[in-house]
């Protein structure tokens, strides 16, 4: 594919998921007329750090864009770590995948206690202690929020299956 193929197929993603130019300046921190430049095919075939760069603000696969780009059954360099394209399967590129993105979640940040009186308060959690039990099924089995297995919705009933389960194997 060259440089014109990819730019156009660039600008029909975009516009597909209604990204303006300046939305995706905004996501990628490049200028709208540079990105519009490489969408008109002016511009080379963009470098894998730009494609990473395009694939977060447009929401899909880097190796996505890396295949679209002619960069598949190649060594990929993105700031000096080689990674190999093997075969059809894009899960080793770990570097790729590893990207980090922040979403917003929100979360109960407060729980209720018994002081030792067996009266009940309520306390503040710490950013800290949120974080935890963010990625820790017992908290989050027991939080009042909806949780998902597969696209379903766990009910109590579930919940309650999901921790006997996880009791019986950890405890």
């Amino acid at each position: 594919m060259d440089a014109k193929e990819f730019g156009l197929k660039l600008k029909e993603i975009r516009k597909e998921k209604k990204i303006t130019l300046l939305d995706l300046k905004a996501r990628t921190g490049y200028s709208d007329s540079y990105l519009s430049q490489i969408e008109n095919g002016y511009k080379d075939l963009p470098k894998p750090a730009l494609l990473r760069k395009l694939a977060i603000g447009l929401d899909v696969s880097p190796i996505y864009l890396m295949n679209l780009a002619g960069y598949s059954d190649s060594y990929i360099d993105v700031e000096n770590d080689l990674v190999k394209y093997e075969g059809n399967n894009p899960f080793k590129e770990e570097k790729f995948l590893n990207e980090m993105r922040n979403i917003d979640v929100n979360l109960p940040c407060t729980e209720e206690i018994k002081t030792e009186y067996g009266e009940q308060t309520i306390r503040e959690l710490s950013d800290d202690e949120l974080r935890r039990r963010l990625f820790d099924l017992h908290d989050l089995l027991n939080m009042k929020i909806d949780l998902y297995y597969k696209n379903g919705l766990l009910t109590d009933e579930k919940r309650k299956k999901v921790r006997t389960i996880l009791e019986l194997i950890f405890e």
